[in-house]
């Protein structure tokens, strides 16, 4: 809890030392410090954003810790805009980028898009990143990941990794969904330690792996908001081809099964949950073998530490912004803090015959709104014997 608190001073330091204050009508009962701006008035978030015609643009700077990078510091924003500002129900296109740099020696540069184009029957999303870190590497399976020391002798290794993943897809009729996947993903792994250089799955595929993929995607979406759903569902199934007719180094295929729903239970509060599989079929290296332990699944899991041919998870989460008591100067009585807490369970397993035991999960997150539904998130799970620290935009799913 004193990450929380200490990353919401930073923050609210950040965003009153660089606003011009905006009166709200209320009494003057908080102290008109930095903080007490925004914590009084969180339209002085607005503050931080720049507009230029439809484009509007919100940098930050934060820490945040996780048990891989450890403590990281990044810097970054959020690029927002419309490619038709005459169709008021479009939703906003979104470009969230950031560069990392970590107390290990950890360098990591991402840039993601959520855009929507022709009346939303288009849209396209996308991720494209850099790692460069030291990293930690159990072997296969939820045995290896429970009984293997880490150590610089038993799992420490430097890993250099990189995607481009992009996903196409065309509304057919009204929330019916097709398109198609690109994913390029290649892996240089050195400086490994004496467990690793025996490790069979390493020494079969070796330290540079480079996967290509093709592949189709058939989704159902109602959601009100793709980014930060307050209601509606959401049904995601891909298959993806990886080969060396696309470039790869391997042949091997996923099928990947996303369902999501969302009910609200208030103004601005929403109970979201999610149930995710995923599995693989081929000859799969180690570093694309499903993995749980991401920002985006169970929050606080040492990312690749349980990897297997099968990877699923479940997830309940609850949302609340809060309100004002009295409006502000705009007759608003939104507020643009909140927070979340969740809870789930996943596991991973070589088939679904053969879960060994359950991975659970908790965890507790603070929102901060910096443009209508698009928010910073900052969040703190705990996993079995780990746990981890997060910043960064958009909810986990």
């Amino acid at each position: 809890m004193r990450a929380y608190r200490n990353l919401l001073v930073f923050l609210c330091w950040g965003a009153g030392a660089v606003a011009q204050a905006q009166e709200d009508q209320q009494p003057d009962s908080v102290p008109r410090t930095a903080i007490g701006q925004v914590l009084h008035n969180s339209d002085s978030l607005r503050a931080l954003s720049f507009e230029a015609g439809p484009m509007k643009f919100v940098p930050f700077v934060a820490p945040s810790y996780t048990p891989e990078m450890q403590f990281l510091l990044t810097a970054g924003g959020l690029i927002t805009f419309t490619f038709d500002r005459k169709d008021k129900r479009l939703l906003r296109s979104s470009i969230p980028f950031s560069v990392g740099k970590s107390t290990n020696g950890s360098l990591q540069v991402s840039v993601k898009a959520n855009l929507y184009l022709k009346e939303d029957r288009i849209r396209i999303t996308g991720e494209l990143w850099r790692k460069d870190m030291p990293d930690n590497y159990y072997g296969v399976g939820y045995a290896a990941a429970r009984n293997t020391p880490k150590s610089d002798s038993t799992t420490a290794y430097h890993r250099s990794w990189s995607r481009l993943f992009a996903k196409v897809a065309y509304q057919y009729k009204p929330r019916y969904f097709l398109g198609g996947i690109y994913d390029a993903t290649s892996t240089e792994a050195s400086e490994l330690n004496p467990v690793m250089q025996q490790d069979a799955d390493v020494l079969r595929y070796g330290t540079t792996v480079k996967n290509r993929g093709l592949g189709v995607v058939m989704q159902y979406d109602s959601r009100d908001v793709p980014v930060n759903a307050y209601t509606g569902l959401f049904l995601d199934l891909s298959v993806v081809d990886y080969g060396r007719a696309w470039g790869g180094s391997n042949e091997f295929w996923t099928v990947d099964m996303d369902y999501r729903q969302y009910t609200p239970v208030g103004h601005r509060h929403t109970v979201a949950w999610e149930v995710r599989a995923r599995t693989n079929f081929g000859d799969v290296p180690w570093t694309e073998l499903s993995q749980i332990g991401t920002p985006w699944d169970l929050r606080g899991y040492t990312w690749g530490q349980y990897r297997d041919e099968l990877m699923t998870y479940a997830m309940g989460e609850y949302r609340h912004m809060f309100n004002r008591r009295t409006p502000n100067r705009k007759g608003s009585l939104e507020s643009r803090l909140g927070f979340t807490t969740w809870l789930g369970i996943g596991a991973v397993a070589e088939d679904i015959g053969s879960i060994p035991a359950a991975l659970p999960n908790a965890g507790f997150g603070i929102r901060l709104e910096t443009e209508k539904r698009s928010n910073v998130r900052v969040d703190y799970g705990v996993g079995t014997n780990s746990s981890a620290f997060y910043v960064t935009f958009y909810e986990a799913f």
